[in-house]
C-alpha cells in the first residue's frame, strides 16, 4: 500500500491534516491573561455583534496622548441577549469602562468581561459565576 515515496507523502500529509482541524476549529482563552483584570477608560469604535465571537472596538488615550485601537472578543448574540444586551448596547463615541483579559503577548486584543456604561450600568459579557443566574432569570 505504502510502496513509493509518493503514497507515503500523500499518506502523511493527510494524517497531518486531519489531526490539525480539530484544533483549529476552536482558540481558546490559553493566549490571555485570565489572572489579571485590564481596566481602561475607552471611547467605543464599533460594536459587531455576529457569532461566533461579538466584537468590541475601541480606543483609549495613554498620558503621552498615544492612542491604543483595541480589539476584543465578547460572547455570541445568544448568550449575550440572555444577559440584557441588545445590538445597539455599545454604540460608536460611548465613553465607557471596559474590563477585560488583556493578551499576554501585550497585542490590543482580548475577552471582555464587562463595560461600565456613561449612566454607571454595569453591563456584563463573561459574568462571575454568581451572577449569571440572575441576570438570566432577572433574579427570580
Amino acid at each position: 500500500l505504502f510502496r513509493s515515496p509518493r503514497t507515503v507523502a500523500l499518506g502523511v500529509t493527510l494524517g497531518l491534516f486531519a489531526l490539525a482541524q480539530p484544533l483549529a476549529a476552536h482558540h481558546g482563552a490559553s493566549g490571555y491573561d485570565n489572572s489579571k483584570m485590564t481596566i481602561l477608560k475607552a471611547t467605543i469604535t464599533e460594536f459587531v455583534w455576529m457569532n461566533p465571537h461579538s466584537q468590541v472596538k475601541f480606543d483609549t488615550t495613554d498620558d503621552k496622548g498615544v492612542v491604543t485601537h483595541w480589539n476584543i472578543e465578547a460572547p455570541p448574540p445568544t448568550m449575550l441577549t440572555e444577559r440584557g444586551w441588545n445590538k445597539a448596547s455599545l454604540k460608536p463615541g460611548w465613553v465607557v469602562t471596559m474590563h477585560f483579559n488583556a493578551a499576554m503577548n501585550g497585542t490590543p486584543v482580548g475577552i471582555m468581561r464587562k463595560a461600565v456604561l456613561p449612566n454607571g450600568q454595569d453591563l456584563w459579557a463573561y459574568p462571575p459565576p454568581d451572577l449569571i443566574e440572575k441576570l438570566t432569570t432577572g433574579g427570580k
